[in-house]
């Protein structure tokens, strides 16, 4: 199964099946914790903007990995 990366991170959904909430996408949630681990280094850049460009760099990549993956598919 392919990632999306505008595809709900933690949707909301009603007992029809309806999304109800789609809250954050993927990409905001990946980019999100990318960033939160980048804040922990030392050595991470020093500009807002440079901190905020590699998290959406490393959300990007691991969508594109995960897309890739077909190993923890259910058959």
């Amino acid at each position: 199964m392919k990632t999306k990366a505008k595809g709900p991170a933690f949707p909301l959904i009603s007992d029809e099946g309806y999304i109800i909430n789609a809250g954050l996408t993927k990409r905001e949630y990946f980019a999100a914790m990318a960033l939160q681990g980048l804040l922990t280094d030392n050595e991470s850049p020093n500009s807002r903007e440079e901190f905020a460009g590699y998290a959406v760099k490393f959300a990007d990549a691991l969508i594109d990995e995960l897309s890739k993956t077909k190993t923890n598919e259910k058959k």
